[in-house]
Formats: C-alpha cells, structure tokens, sequence
C-alpha cells in the first residue's frame, strides 16, 4: 500500500525557519543526520497545494507498485510537488517539475541541484529556543547538547541517548570507526594517520576507510579542512588536515570529560561554514587558527592578552580574529616577519614554492580583535 505521508510527518513535528531555502524546481538536499533536511523539505512542500511526501525507507511502502503509482498521479495532476526521504537512485521519477530528493549526496541524480543542509549555527540555535534564557545560559546549552535541531525539543535526561540511537542509525556497522575519529577532532591528521592508529583496534583495510572517509566528508558529516599553504599535487593521503564535525558536542558519546579547546574550535569552524554559505571562499588552517578571506581567526577559548600575543606571533595574515568565552580587547601587533618566514618553511620544508609576497617586509602589522564568541556568532565582527 502506498499513501501520502505528509501529515503523518506533521503531526508530531515543530518546523523552524532555517537559513536555508529551497527555490522551485529540483533539488538535492544532503547533510550530516538529523540536521533538519526533512523539515526544511516539508516547509517548501507546504506551500503548494498538492504535496506529496513519501519516505523510502518506510518498512510499509509497497516498492513494487512505487513506479506505477507516481506515474499515475503526475499523469492525472494529483501532485505539483513531490518529496522522497531516503532516495535511492534505482528509482524512475515522473517528469514533474518541483521534486525534493533527500539522501547520500553520491545518490544525486545528474539533473538536481545539490544542497548541503548544515545544523544549527548559534544564531538559529538562540532564535528557536526558550526566551526567558540569557545568551550565557544559551551558550551553555549550545556548547553541551550540540547543535542537532531535535536537541531543542527533547528532554535533558534522553538527549545522550538519542544522540546514540541517531549516530548507530545513521552509521550501522561503521559506528565504531567514526567514534574513533571523534579522538581527533580539531587536530591536525593525515587520512594515512587514522589508518595506522585505527588498525591497532580493528580490522580493516586501507582502501575502506579512505572510502569512509570521503563519503562522509561528502556528505557534509565530516571536514577535512587543508593548509593555507597546502601544494594541490600532494597525494590527498599524505596530507596533515584538520578534523571538525558536523556535530561539534559529539565527543561527548566517547569521553567523561570534554575538549573544550577542540570543541571550542569546531564551533568557530561550523561559524565559519556559515559565512563562506554566504560569501564563497575557502577555509583553511595555519598554525592555531583557521583562515577565512584573508583574516584569521583564532580560538583561544580561555585567552589573556599575553596569550593573544603570544599565538599572533604565527599569523601570517593582517587582520585576526581572537574568538574567546569572555575576553574582549583589540589593538596593533607587529613582529618580525623573518620569524614568520622561518615558521612558513618549517612548515613547509619540502616546499619550493614560498610565495615572496608574504616574506618581503622586515616587520608585519596584524590588526587584531578579541571577541567572545556569542558576540561573533551573533555578527558583531566590525574593529
């Protein structure tokens, strides 16, 4: 038996008014799981007056009369929109012109636009939850139960357990090895590292998890984020990149006590992903910070101004971002740019490519500001 599912989908379901929108005509959306794909596609499926939704994945859907049954209502204009959750590409679409697909970013068919569905930034995060909380109090619940839509509407005492029930759904048999690499998060790693580390515990082969490792950075579960100075003819295995998650608090599943440090900088990072959704550009890392259209940003969660200094010493850009907890200064910095050449060929010690551009000057002025992080999430970057 085959029924539209749309209002089964609705009744238990509070639809927030993400960043994102979905223009008319054919579109991919893929993500991390349970970043709110499937409610960001019955929003737009809402707004037509035939819509249609049907997850393929439902244990009660009848697959072999799917084709026939589609067909039929595109042919007799019972639809204008369709949604299929779960998409799978053996799947024969009517030629109708609004369809939402949701899956594995690798099951896109050629003619639909993709769209990478991102979690909660911190902004979305304040704008949806309960207004009697200060943002400090707000703060604290972001950086604890992460940034998973669902997380606003499910109780404290379950939210561990359905962070678990969401991650072994998601990841079946592969659960183990994507915990693992929780360890590493917002450190910097080659792909030939985790290998090596994750053979110690389990069996697999190398070609397995470069397999994983690309669907799921694919699918926007996971980044690797390269260099500032990183050479494009490196062998991608060899190089050391920094790790973030979709899900910044994810490293509570594996450990008692969390990394704020890492954590702390996977939550700048996801900010960042924000901005480049807006501007374009690419994200890259230097020595303790990321790098983002020619400014750094460094986290530094727990920051004094003799720390800042201290860390500002390895940036090679003119303008940095100190992205902290509660710490706010700003001011000139200048130091001698050899000690920055020589930090860019230690580096880079295979490199024959140093760009002369950046090692010219005796000194360099960076123009720095410390701000903490609600201010940052919230928009407030002007010096």
């Amino acid at each position: 038996m085959i029924f539209n599912a749309l209002k089964e989908n609705l009744s238990d379901r509070t639809i927030l008014p993400r960043r994102y929108g979905i223009l008319p005509g054919r579109t991919f959306l893929f993500g991390a799981p349970k970043s709110g794909k499937t409610s960001l596609a019955l929003q737009f499926a809402l707004s037509y007056k035939k819509p249609m939704y049907l997850d393929l994945d439902d244990v009660r859907l009848d697959s072999t009369q799917l084709q026939t049954y589609l067909l039929k209502m595109f042919l007799e204009k019972k639809l204008d929109v369709l949604v299929l959750d779960n998409f799978k590409p053996t799947l024969t679409l009517p030629n109708l012109q609004n369809i939402i697909l949701l899956g594995a970013r690798e099951n896109a068919p050629s003619d639909f636009t993709p769209k990478c569905i991102m979690p909660l930034c911190f902004e979305e995060f304040v704008s949806f939850s309960a207004k009697n909380f200060s943002l400090k109090n707000l703060f604290a619940f972001f950086l604890k139960d992460g940034n998973m839509p669902e997380m606003l509407e499910t109780p404290h005492y379950k939210k561990e357990q359905r962070r678990r029930e969401v991650l072994k759904l998601y990841f079946g048999a592969d659960l183990e090895i994507f915990l693992f690499l929780l360890h590493f998060q917002a450190q910097a790693v080659s792909i030939h590292r985790i290998y090596t580390a994750l053979k110690k515990q389990t069996k697999i082969s190398k070609d397995r998890i470069y397999a994983l490792l690309k669907k799921w950075e694919e699918n926007g579960v996971l980044f690797f984020v390269p260099h500032s100075l990183e050479h494009t003819n490196e062998p991608m295995q060899k190089l050391a990149k920094k790790l973030y998650f979709a899900d910044f608090s994810l490293s509570w599943v594996v450990k008692f006590e969390n990394n704020i440090p890492a954590q702390f900088e996977n939550m700048l990072f996801l900010e960042l992903v924000k901005m480049r959704e807006l501007g374009g550009g690419a994200i890259s890392y230097e020595e303790g910070m990321l790098v983002y259209k020619d400014c750094a940003y460094l986290p530094i969660p727990f920051a004094t101004r003799e720390l800042c200094e201290k860390r500002l010493q390895k940036c090679t850009q003119n303008t940095a971002y100190i992205i902290t907890l509660s710490f706010e200064d700003s001011g000139e910095f200048q130091h001698n740019a050899r000690g920055r050449k020589e930090y860019i060929e230690s580096t880079h010690k295979d490199s024959q490519k140093i760009d002369p551009q950046k090692t010219h000057a005796d000194s360099q002025k960076i123009s720095w500001r410390a701000i903490n992080f609600i201010d940052f999430a919230l928009g407030e970057l002007a010096f």
